[in-house]
This record gives structure tokens, C-alpha cells and sequence, in this order.
């Protein structure tokens, strides 16, 4: 079933499924993309102010989009986004760590000029345990029915 505009309360509140991070995929997406030595050097991190290594930022961003897209985008009549606000890092992410992504509606605005779509403000939380580790808020479009 494919959830539209005037249905989107339906994923208010909603937490879905779980993501485990490894340090092979750690220091790969690093190596790639964010290539700074706490997310790529397992033992010079030990003895950084972390005390492991860490998932670089945007490698937490794209493992809770992942979680996003699994748990509520997919069944979502989604038509893109319009970026995102207060993009937060609290905590970082280990080897180890599990991912839950929980999601909150923090409103909907109308569309520049058209009836086709509105604009949903989507509050994102990804958890590892007790630890908040990403925090935002998506403006996705969504279409009407």
C-alpha cells in the first residue's frame, strides 16, 4: 500500500528496522569519501579523544538514510526532498553499534503553486542503543493522492 500525502500520519512516531556497522565499512566509506585518520586508522584512534574509530558523519547520514528509505520511504508516495534542517552528529558511531531510526511528523506545508504535492517536515532521530548519534529534520516532497 502506498502511503500519500493525506495519509502520512500513519508513519508519525514510527520505529523501523535496525542497521549493524562494522569497521570494514567504517574505514572503507572513509577511505572514500571522508578519508581522516579517526575513521580510517583503527589503532591511532584507540588512543584519539574517542577511544575507537568512528563512522565518519555522512557515513551515519547515508546508513540512516538507508533506514529511512527501508522503513518509510519505500511505501511512500516520495517524490524527492528539498534538503534538511539542523543536521546534528550527538554521539559518534563505533564498530558495532546498531542503528534504529525513529521518526516524528513535524508538520506538512503546502506546495509552491500546486495541489500535486506537499512538503513533509519529517523530525529523524538514528539511535545506537541509549546514544542519539544523527538528528535532523527532512523536508521530503510527498504526493497527494
Amino acid at each position: 500500500m502506498t502511503v500519500f500525502l493525506d495519509d502520512i500520519d500513519r508513519w508519525d512516531g514510527e520505529s523501523h528496522g535496525t542497521y549493524a556497522v562494522t569497521e570494514a565499512e567504517i574505514v572503507e566509506f572513509a577511505e572514500r569519501y571522508d578519508p581522516q585518520w579517526f575513521h580510517t586508522d583503527p589503532d591511532r584512534a584507540a588512543d584519539s579523544i574517542y577511544g575507537d574509530l568512528i563512522a565518519s558523519g555522512w557515513h551515519t547520514a547515508s546508513m540512516s538514510m538507508r533506514l529511512f528509505v527501508d522503513g518509510f520511504l519505500e511505501e511512500t508516495a516520495v517524490l524527492g526532498a528539498k534538503g534538511l534542517d539542523h543536521l546534528r552528529w550527538p554521539a559518534p558511531v563505533v564498530p558495532g553499534d546498531e542503528l534504529t531510526l525513529h521518526s516524528t511528523v513535524h508538520g506538512v506545508d503546502e506546495s509552491d503553486g500546486t495541489d500535486d504535492y506537499g512538503v513533509v517536515r519529517w523530525g529523524v532521530e538514528t539511535t545506537a542503543g541509549e546514544k542519539t548519534v544523527l538528528a535532523l529534520e527532512a523536508l521530503v516532497l510527498v504526493k497527494r493522492a
